[in-house]
Protein backbone atom coordinates (compact mmCIF):
# COMPACT_ATOMS: atom_id res chain seq x y z
CA UNK A 1 0.00 0.00 0.00
CA UNK A 2 1.34 3.40 -0.98
CA UNK A 3 0.98 5.99 1.79
CA UNK A 4 2.20 9.48 0.98
CA UNK A 5 -0.44 11.64 2.62
CA UNK A 6 -2.34 10.87 5.84
CA UNK A 7 -5.37 12.87 6.96
CA UNK A 8 -5.65 13.06 10.76
CA UNK A 9 -8.96 14.58 11.90
CA UNK A 10 -8.77 15.61 15.54
CA UNK A 11 -11.02 17.04 18.23
CA UNK A 12 -8.20 17.01 20.82
CA UNK A 13 -9.77 14.08 22.68
CA UNK A 14 -7.93 11.12 24.18
CA UNK A 15 -9.13 8.99 21.28
CA UNK A 16 -7.75 11.51 18.80
CA UNK A 17 -4.38 11.28 20.57
CA UNK A 18 -4.41 7.50 20.00
CA UNK A 19 -5.08 8.18 16.33
CA UNK A 20 -2.19 10.67 16.25
CA UNK A 21 0.20 8.01 17.58
CA UNK A 22 -0.86 5.61 14.85
CA UNK A 23 -0.60 8.27 12.16
CA UNK A 24 2.93 9.16 13.30
CA UNK A 25 3.96 5.50 13.33
CA UNK A 26 2.74 4.99 9.76
CA UNK A 27 4.21 8.29 8.57
CA UNK A 28 7.67 7.27 9.82
CA UNK A 29 7.34 3.77 8.34
CA UNK A 30 6.20 4.97 4.91
CA UNK A 31 7.82 8.41 4.68
CA UNK A 32 4.42 10.11 4.56
CA UNK A 33 3.22 13.57 5.52
CA UNK A 34 0.37 14.19 7.97
CA UNK A 35 -2.44 16.70 7.45
CA UNK A 36 -3.83 17.51 10.90
CA UNK A 37 -7.40 18.74 10.51
CA UNK A 38 -10.02 20.19 12.86
CA UNK A 39 -13.60 20.84 11.78
CA UNK A 40 -15.45 23.54 13.72
CA UNK A 41 -18.99 22.18 13.73
CA UNK A 42 -22.30 22.90 15.41
CA UNK A 43 -25.52 20.93 15.30
CA UNK A 44 -27.99 22.37 12.80
CA UNK A 45 -31.11 21.64 14.85
CA UNK A 46 -32.24 25.25 14.69
CA UNK A 47 -31.23 26.87 11.36
CA UNK A 48 -32.44 30.29 12.52
CA UNK A 49 -29.92 30.27 15.36
CA UNK A 50 -27.08 28.53 13.52
CA UNK A 51 -25.23 31.60 12.26
CA UNK A 52 -25.33 33.28 15.66
CA UNK A 53 -24.24 30.09 17.42
CA UNK A 54 -21.39 29.61 14.97
CA UNK A 55 -20.15 33.16 15.47
CA UNK A 56 -20.29 32.79 19.25
CA UNK A 57 -18.42 29.51 19.11
CA UNK A 58 -15.75 30.93 16.82
CA UNK A 59 -15.26 33.88 19.16
CA UNK A 60 -14.66 31.40 21.98
CA UNK A 61 -12.17 29.29 20.07
CA UNK A 62 -10.76 31.69 17.52
CA UNK A 63 -7.08 31.23 16.91
CA UNK A 64 -6.83 28.88 19.88
CA UNK A 65 -7.73 26.00 17.57
CA UNK A 66 -4.69 26.48 15.36
CA UNK A 67 -2.50 27.05 18.43
CA UNK A 68 -3.71 23.77 19.91
CA UNK A 69 -3.18 21.95 16.63
CA UNK A 70 0.34 23.32 16.45
CA UNK A 71 1.18 22.26 20.02
CA UNK A 72 -0.08 18.73 19.50
CA UNK A 73 1.73 18.39 16.18
CA UNK A 74 5.12 19.45 17.55
CA UNK A 75 6.07 15.93 18.63
CA UNK A 76 5.49 14.77 15.03
CA UNK A 77 7.72 17.50 13.65
CA UNK A 78 10.47 16.51 16.10
CA UNK A 79 10.38 13.04 14.54
CA UNK A 80 10.95 14.57 11.12
CA UNK A 81 7.38 14.11 9.89
CA UNK A 82 6.10 16.85 7.54
CA UNK A 83 2.92 18.26 9.10
CA UNK A 84 0.29 20.62 7.68
CA UNK A 85 -2.48 22.16 9.81
CA UNK A 86 -5.94 23.18 8.64
CA UNK A 87 -9.44 23.92 9.90
CA UNK A 88 -12.85 24.33 8.31
CA UNK A 89 -16.37 25.39 9.29
CA UNK A 90 -19.22 22.98 8.69
CA UNK A 91 -22.54 21.77 10.05
CA UNK A 92 -21.44 18.18 9.42
CA UNK A 93 -18.19 16.74 10.73
CA UNK A 94 -18.29 13.78 8.38
CA UNK A 95 -18.92 16.00 5.35
CA UNK A 96 -16.01 18.24 6.38
CA UNK A 97 -13.68 15.24 6.66
CA UNK A 98 -14.80 13.75 3.35
CA UNK A 99 -14.40 17.12 1.62
CA UNK A 100 -10.87 17.38 3.02
CA UNK A 101 -10.04 13.88 1.76
CA UNK A 102 -11.10 14.92 -1.73
CA UNK A 103 -9.25 18.24 -1.52
CA UNK A 104 -5.97 16.70 -0.39
CA UNK A 105 -6.34 13.39 -2.23
CA UNK A 106 -5.38 11.61 0.96
CA UNK A 107 -4.14 8.04 0.78
CA UNK A 108 -5.34 7.21 4.28
CA UNK A 109 -7.57 8.65 7.00
CA UNK A 110 -6.59 7.90 10.60
CA UNK A 111 -9.26 8.83 13.13
CA UNK A 112 -10.81 7.98 16.48
CA UNK A 113 -14.25 6.48 16.97
CA UNK A 114 -15.22 8.55 20.02
CA UNK A 115 -14.90 12.26 20.62
CA UNK A 116 -14.92 14.71 23.48
CA UNK A 117 -18.12 15.14 25.41
CA UNK A 118 -19.48 18.64 25.74
CA UNK A 119 -17.93 19.83 22.47
CA UNK A 120 -19.40 19.97 18.96
CA UNK A 121 -19.24 16.54 17.39
CA UNK A 122 -16.15 15.69 15.40
CA UNK A 123 -14.91 12.18 15.90
CA UNK A 124 -17.87 10.27 17.27
CA UNK A 125 -18.83 6.76 16.29
CA UNK A 126 -21.47 7.89 13.82
CA UNK A 127 -18.97 10.19 12.12
CA UNK A 128 -16.27 7.53 11.92
CA UNK A 129 -18.73 5.04 10.46
CA UNK A 130 -19.87 7.57 7.84
CA UNK A 131 -16.27 8.22 6.83
CA UNK A 132 -15.58 4.47 6.64
CA UNK A 133 -18.60 4.07 4.37
CA UNK A 134 -17.96 6.94 1.99
CA UNK A 135 -14.26 7.84 1.92
CA UNK A 136 -12.57 6.87 -1.37
CA UNK A 137 -9.42 5.83 0.51
CA UNK A 138 -8.67 3.37 3.31
CA UNK A 139 -9.73 4.45 6.83
CA UNK A 140 -7.86 3.45 10.00
CA UNK A 141 -9.99 3.80 13.13
CA UNK A 142 -9.03 3.51 16.77
CA UNK A 143 -11.21 3.42 19.89
CA UNK A 144 -10.68 5.17 23.19
CA UNK A 145 -9.59 1.97 24.95
CA UNK A 146 -7.51 0.60 22.08
CA UNK A 147 -3.97 -0.63 22.64
CA UNK A 148 -1.78 1.70 20.57
CA UNK A 149 1.96 2.12 20.10
CA UNK A 150 3.62 4.96 18.19
CA UNK A 151 6.87 3.09 17.54
CA UNK A 152 7.96 0.09 15.49
CA UNK A 153 8.89 -0.61 11.89
CA UNK A 154 5.53 -2.25 11.29
CA UNK A 155 2.93 -4.39 13.01
CA UNK A 156 3.92 -7.69 14.57
CA UNK A 157 0.66 -9.54 13.95
CA UNK A 158 -2.25 -8.51 11.72
CA UNK A 159 -5.62 -10.23 11.44
CA UNK A 160 -7.25 -10.32 8.00
CA UNK A 161 -10.84 -11.65 7.97
CA UNK A 162 -11.28 -13.45 4.64
CA UNK A 163 -14.67 -14.14 3.04
CA UNK A 164 -13.22 -14.93 -0.44
CA UNK A 165 -14.87 -11.84 -1.94
CA UNK A 166 -12.92 -9.75 -4.51
CA UNK A 167 -11.67 -7.51 -1.69
CA UNK A 168 -10.05 -10.38 0.22
CA UNK A 169 -6.82 -10.45 -1.85
CA UNK A 170 -6.68 -6.65 -1.68
CA UNK A 171 -7.00 -6.72 2.12
CA UNK A 172 -4.20 -9.28 2.35
CA UNK A 173 -1.98 -7.15 0.10
CA UNK A 174 -2.60 -4.05 2.23
CA UNK A 175 -1.97 -5.96 5.47
CA UNK A 176 1.25 -7.41 4.13
CA UNK A 177 2.57 -3.91 3.37
CA UNK A 178 2.07 -2.94 7.03
CA UNK A 179 3.91 -5.89 8.58
CA UNK A 180 7.16 -5.39 10.43
CA UNK A 181 10.28 -7.31 9.46
CA UNK A 182 9.37 -10.18 11.80
CA UNK A 183 5.60 -9.81 11.51
CA UNK A 184 3.04 -12.30 10.30
CA UNK A 185 -0.58 -12.41 9.17
CA UNK A 186 -3.48 -14.33 10.63
CA UNK A 187 -5.99 -15.17 7.89
CA UNK A 188 -9.33 -16.06 9.43
CA UNK A 189 -12.43 -17.40 7.69
CA UNK A 190 -15.58 -17.86 9.75
CA UNK A 191 -18.27 -20.24 8.58
CA UNK A 192 -21.27 -18.28 9.79
CA UNK A 193 -23.93 -20.06 11.81
CA UNK A 194 -27.45 -18.69 11.40
CA UNK A 195 -29.34 -17.34 14.39
CA UNK A 196 -32.35 -19.61 14.71
CA UNK A 197 -35.47 -19.48 16.91
CA UNK A 198 -35.37 -21.78 19.91
CA UNK A 199 -38.07 -23.84 18.19
CA UNK A 200 -35.42 -24.99 15.68
CA UNK A 201 -32.73 -25.84 18.21
CA UNK A 202 -33.41 -29.55 18.18
CA UNK A 203 -32.77 -29.84 14.45
CA UNK A 204 -29.84 -27.42 14.15
CA UNK A 205 -26.75 -29.02 12.62
CA UNK A 206 -23.33 -27.34 12.35
CA UNK A 207 -21.70 -27.18 8.92
CA UNK A 208 -18.56 -28.84 10.24
CA UNK A 209 -20.73 -31.81 11.26
CA UNK A 210 -22.36 -32.00 7.85
CA UNK A 211 -19.01 -31.76 6.02
CA UNK A 212 -16.03 -32.69 8.25
CA UNK A 213 -13.59 -31.98 5.42
CA UNK A 214 -14.80 -28.41 4.97
CA UNK A 215 -12.24 -26.79 7.36
CA UNK A 216 -9.33 -28.35 5.49
CA UNK A 217 -10.67 -27.25 2.10
CA UNK A 218 -11.01 -23.71 3.44
CA UNK A 219 -7.43 -23.75 4.77
CA UNK A 220 -6.20 -24.84 1.34
CA UNK A 221 -8.07 -21.94 -0.24
CA UNK A 222 -6.66 -19.52 2.34
CA UNK A 223 -3.13 -20.76 1.69
CA UNK A 224 -3.59 -20.06 -2.03
CA UNK A 225 -4.17 -16.36 -1.24
CA UNK A 226 -0.98 -15.82 0.78
CA UNK A 227 2.45 -17.43 0.53
CA UNK A 228 4.11 -15.58 3.40
CA UNK A 229 4.57 -16.30 7.09
CA UNK A 230 1.34 -16.55 8.99
CA UNK A 231 -1.46 -18.62 10.44
CA UNK A 232 -4.63 -19.93 8.83
CA UNK A 233 -7.66 -20.00 11.12
CA UNK A 234 -11.01 -21.57 10.26
CA UNK A 235 -13.83 -21.47 12.78
CA UNK A 236 -17.60 -21.77 12.84
CA UNK A 237 -19.96 -19.44 14.68
CA UNK A 238 -20.99 -15.79 14.82
CA UNK A 239 -18.56 -13.84 12.65
CA UNK A 240 -17.78 -10.81 14.82
CA UNK A 241 -17.48 -12.81 18.03
CA UNK A 242 -15.14 -15.33 16.37
CA UNK A 243 -12.92 -12.60 14.92
CA UNK A 244 -12.64 -10.73 18.21
CA UNK A 245 -11.80 -13.97 20.03
CA UNK A 246 -8.94 -14.53 17.58
CA UNK A 247 -7.67 -11.00 18.25
CA UNK A 248 -7.35 -11.82 21.94
CA UNK A 249 -5.99 -15.34 21.61
CA UNK A 250 -3.36 -14.52 18.98
CA UNK A 251 -2.10 -11.18 20.29
CA UNK A 252 -3.23 -9.32 17.16
CA UNK A 253 -2.22 -5.63 16.90
CA UNK A 254 -4.26 -4.59 13.86
CA UNK A 255 -7.33 -5.78 11.95
CA UNK A 256 -7.43 -5.21 8.18
CA UNK A 257 -10.91 -5.81 6.79
CA UNK A 258 -12.70 -5.12 3.51
CA UNK A 259 -15.80 -2.95 3.27
CA UNK A 260 -17.68 -5.08 0.72
CA UNK A 261 -18.69 -8.68 1.06
CA UNK A 262 -19.44 -11.55 -1.26
CA UNK A 263 -22.45 -9.89 -2.92
CA UNK A 264 -20.18 -7.17 -4.31
CA UNK A 265 -22.69 -4.49 -3.32
CA UNK A 266 -21.38 -1.31 -1.71
CA UNK A 267 -21.57 -1.36 2.09
CA UNK A 268 -22.92 -4.91 2.35
CA UNK A 269 -20.12 -5.91 4.73
CA UNK A 270 -20.11 -2.47 6.31
CA UNK A 271 -23.00 -2.46 8.73
CA UNK A 272 -23.06 -6.21 9.27
CA UNK A 273 -19.46 -6.97 10.15
CA UNK A 274 -17.02 -4.12 9.54
CA UNK A 275 -19.02 -1.52 11.44
CA UNK A 276 -19.39 -3.84 14.42
CA UNK A 277 -15.68 -4.60 14.36
CA UNK A 278 -14.92 -0.86 14.22
CA UNK A 279 -17.17 -0.28 17.24
CA UNK A 280 -16.07 -3.23 19.37
CA UNK A 281 -12.42 -3.97 18.65
CA UNK A 282 -9.89 -2.97 21.31
CA UNK A 283 -7.20 -2.59 18.65
CA UNK A 284 -7.00 -0.39 15.53
CA UNK A 285 -9.08 -1.41 12.50
CA UNK A 286 -8.12 -0.60 8.91
CA UNK A 287 -11.12 -0.63 6.56
CA UNK A 288 -9.96 -1.39 3.01
CA UNK A 289 -11.60 0.01 -0.13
Amino acid sequence: MRIERILLPTDFSETAEHAAKLAARLAVQHGARIDVFHAVTLDADDPMMLEKAMDEYLRDVGEDVLDELSKRSEIMRRRGIPVELSTSRSTSASDAILDKVDELRSDLVVMGTQGRTGLPKLVLGSVAETVVRHAPCHVLTVGRDARVSDTGDGFRRILVPVDFSPLSPRSIEVARSLLGSDGDLVLHHVVSNPVLPSLYAGSFVRMFQVDPELPERIREELSSLYDGRGELVVTEGQVVEELLATVESRGVELIVIGTRGLSGLEHVLVGSVTERIVRLARIPVLSVK
